[in-house]
């Protein structure tokens, strides 16, 4: 669940926290906004002042550069005074797929998270998926292990298991609908089905193990690529809801 964080309350002094950078916003000739994504703070705006020199955090406000911030809360807001890389994962930046899938699944979270609410949980599954891209897994079954999870989080993940108009079990495959998934008895007329081994491998990327899904992954067919590929796009459609409702 996440849990409240109100920078608000934080007295004057220093803070340390591991993460990475979201947002950036550029403010010519005073430097950079910056939406960090933080453990115990969750998402928090932070103030990067201009410097005549260049690296000043040395490549850690780079997309996908994970590092210890060092913050400086003021009477009056939040500044950045430091940083140390402790992941840059350089490798993904080699790979044109890897790269969109990755800046992708950060988009992701724009308008999901609460500024000022601790997510450890999401943060957890942002770095787990970055991992996984690195160890080569398939982007498509990591894009859709990370956004179903996603879902899960925040309470709307689909059911893997149940027709969402019926109930029953889904044993022969399934249909997906604006709703959910639904069972060949309820899905009428539908066109797009998933067969029962699909759907079962559906269910695998989304509850095995960081572990067990690296080595479990890397064994799927290309042909079973699609079923997430067209997964994905139907757990999107589920986030815009989400997003348009909270605005």
């Amino acid at each position: 669940m996440i849990s409240s964080f109100e920078k608000d309350k934080l007295t004057q002094g220093h803070y340390s926290q591991v993460g990475t950078v979201l947002q950036r916003r550029d403010s010519s000739g005073e430097g950079q906004s910056l939406l960090l994504f933080l453990r115990d703070m969750g998402p928090v705006w932070v103030s990067a002042p201009a410097s005549k020199t260049k690296c000043r955090f040395g490549g850690a406000t780079e997309p996908l550069v994970w590092a210890e911030f060092t913050l400086y809360q003021s009477p009056s807001r939040l500044y950045l005074q430091g940083a140390e890389i402790r992941e840059d994962f350089i490798s993904l930046r080699s790979s044109a797929e890897k790269l969109k899938t990755a800046l992708r699944i950060y988009k992701r979270l724009t308008g999901v998270l609460l500024t000022g609410h601790e997510s450890n949980n999401i943060l957890t599954l942002l770095w787990s998926a970055m991992v996984l891209l690195k160890e080569n897994c398939p982007v498509e079954i990591v894009e859709y292990r990370f956004t179903w999870r996603l879902l899960k989080e925040i309470g709307l993940a689909p059911s893997l298991g149940y027709c969402v108009k019926c109930g029953s079990k889904l044993e022969c495959g399934a249909v997906w609908t604006k709703d959910g998934l639904v069972c060949p008895s309820c899905s009428g007329p539908a066109q797009e089905d998933i067969c029962s081994e699909d759907l079962s491998n559906l269910r695998l990327a989304a509850m095995l193990s960081h572990d067990r899904f690296i080595g479990w992954s890397k064994g799927r067919e290309k042909s079973s690529l699609f079923t997430f590929i067209t997964t994905i796009y139907a757990l999107k459609n589920e986030l815009i809801r989400y997003k348009v409702k909270k605005s």
